[in-house]
């Protein structure tokens, strides 16, 4: 056989043996996708923690510090991951609950403000004094007056305006145009009309007084003179405003500035008019914020021919801003809001639902703006949300609570029994965990608090205990049934003596206080490793024993202490060097 067909079958033995490997494998990878993880539905946990100290946190399984299994911790529910509550037909039917479409398309993009009706400032009339005079049959009473087109407003008389007719006048007789023109220019500039001018031409004889009339239609809204009053150059005698058009300024959240720009069209309602709405138009957008009240001002712009609408009358105003394209939007009455945020309640299937958290964007009507959270075709919950909700974060909350407060069972042997201090020193065995997410612990022997009535109980007696961790590095015991007298069955009591048989006592280890209490005899302590008894490095309270007194100690001093393995009471305890 040729070297090249040798070569040629190495190559195809190599081709086979890795196809092999890949398609061996392939059924592992399958099963690992289908998901077969500790947490409910198949779910990998978050992490793997200690049960003794929640902040030992691993990626995967192992052991802890002290030699116990880690135990994972899974994701809260109540976050669109599975169903969190689930409801008969019956019970659905009695409740009425109601259910809506999550959609996609476009979505309208109204900003509702409220503000108040003002003059059109566009159409002010300022009427100032041209010439000094007195004020004479004042025809204004009050501010607030309404005037007609050619009313008379007030005469005037001065001395002033009688020479400059006089002057016209004579100028005409003149029969000199240059004179006549530069006369009427003088008029004018005091404030007579072209028409006032024409009828002192044909009268021929100066009026003594200037009559003033109205222009158009309008309201006096302001008024800074009297009838007789003497008036100069520049006075201000009155303000006249045209209620044709009105302005309507309102106010607007931060967050819609982006959306605004004149030329949008408006509505408004007035509580003076219920149900007639008015249709106008975003005429100017103010340049700045509001300090206070971060608000951005709006002029918007609306025909008042019937005079409908009078100053500082209440709007409710709609900007019927550009709307949205191509967005999620759910039924409004279907949201949730709440400190925690806002949630809506996900038909998952027939009777279940999730509560899912959303970020929700503009309201336009009945329909809201949805961000994240959903999908389009989602059933989401609009009428009966609430219960589910409550009944979900139930759940949860009394998941929660276990599992804060892992307990585990267990057989032992009391080893000391200190009623008064309510703490108990036990030889277990392992203990085993009650529920996904209990307590376990191998065996050794080690003090606990007592969280029951211990009477009747005495060193010596086999107990089967409920132990209970209510925090890092504390462990009571929450239940206490003796045993019958003879051993159990297959009851190995090497493995509630753990090692301490072997080991001689005696031996010193360091340790810092953490708490003392003198009057339970009892002191908390922060240890290395005690090799005596097999215990790991730890936070864990101890007892004195009765024959020791108790030491002067503060938190935080060094020690060094022994235990007794037996009692596992602290035998001698001396301040570290």
């Amino acid at each position: 056989m040729s070297l090249r067909h040798v070569m040629a079958a190495l190559v195809l033995l190599l081709v086979g043996a890795g196809a092999g490997l890949w398609f061996g494998a392939a059924p592992q990878n399958s099963a690992a996708a289908e998901g077969d993880g500790p947490c409910a539905g198949g779910t990998q946990p978050v992490h793997w923690a200690a049960p003794m100290d929640p902040s030992y946190q691993r990626k995967a399984p192992g052991k802890s510090p002290m030699g116990m299994d880690l135990v994972p911790v899974c994701a809260e529910g109540g976050s669109g991951g599975g169903v969190d509550v689930r409801i008969d037909a019956h019970v659905v039917n009695n409740l009425g609950l109601r259910t809506g479409v999550v959609e996609r398309g476009a979505l309208p993009r109204d900003i509702a403000a409220v503000g108040v009706v003002s003059y059109d400032e566009n159409s002010f009339q300022m009427i100032h004094a041209r010439a000094e005079g007195w004020l004479e049959n004042l025809a204004v009473e009050s501010e607030g007056a309404r005037v007609e087109h050619d009313q008379a407003l007030y005469a005037l008389f001065s001395p002033k305006l009688v020479a400059a007719e006089q002057e016209y006048l004579s100028a005409g007789r003149s029969q000199r145009p240059a004179l006549v023109a530069a006369a009427a220019e003088r008029l004018l500039a005091l404030g007579y009309s072209r028409e006032q001018i024409a009828a002192l031409e044909r009268r021929g004889t100066p009026d003594k007084h200037l009559l003033r009339r109205a222009q158009s239609d309008a309201v006096v809204s302001m008024l800074g003179v009297r009838d007789g009053q003497f008036v100069s150059p520049g006075t201000h005698m009155m303000t006249l405003a045209s209620l044709n058009t009105v302005w309507v300024l309102v106010d607007v959240m931060e967050r819609d500035a982006a959306h605004l720009r004149p030329g949008l069209e408006a509505s408004a309602q007035f509580d003076a008019w219920p149900g007639r709405r008015w249709q106008g138009r975003v005429e100017h957008v103010y340049p700045s914020l509001d300090a206070l009240t971060r608000t951005l001002r709006v002029r918007l712009v609306f025909d008042n021919s019937d005079g409908a609408l009078r100053p500082n009358m209440f709007a409710r105003a709609t900007i019927h801003a550009e709307p949205l394209a191509d967005v999620l939007s759910v039924p409004a009455a279907a949201v949730i809001r709440s400190g925690q945020g806002q949630r809506v309640v996900r038909r998952i299937e027939a009777g279940g639902f999730d509560v899912v958290p959303v970020r929700t964007g503009v309201q336009a009507g009945d329909r809201v703006h949805v961000l994240d959270g959903l999908q389009a075709g989602d059933e989401v919950v609009v009428s009966g949300q609430f219960l589910i909700d409550s009944e979900a974060n139930l759940d949860a909350e009394a998941l929660r609570l276990k599992a804060a407060h892992p307990q585990g069972r267990t057989r032992a042997v009391i080893s000391a029994l200190d009623a008064a201090a309510r703490s108990i020193t036990l030889r277990h065995e392992a203990i085993q965990p009650m529920g996904e997410q209990g307590l376990s612990m191998p065996g050794m022997t080690m003090p606990f608090e007592l969280a029951v009535d211990a009477d009747g109980f005495e060193p010596g007696d086999r107990v089967e205990v409920v132990v209970r961790q209510p925090g890092p590095g504390r462990f009571e015991v929450v239940q206490l049934d003796a045993l019958a007298d003879q051993p159990h069955a297959g009851h190995d009591h090497a493995a509630m003596h753990g090692n301490a048989a072997s080991v001689e006592r005696g031996e010193l280890t360091r340790g810092r206080v953490v708490s003392i209490e003198p009057q339970r005899r009892r002191v908390t302590l922060q240890h290395e490793a005690i090799e005596s008894v097999g215990m790991a490095a730890m936070t864990m309270p101890f007892v004195w024993a009765p024959a020791l007194p108790i030491a002067d100690l503060e938190p935080g001093d060094e020690v060094r202490f022994s235990i007794d393995p037996e009692t596992m009471q602290i035998d001698h305890l001396e301040l570290a060097p």
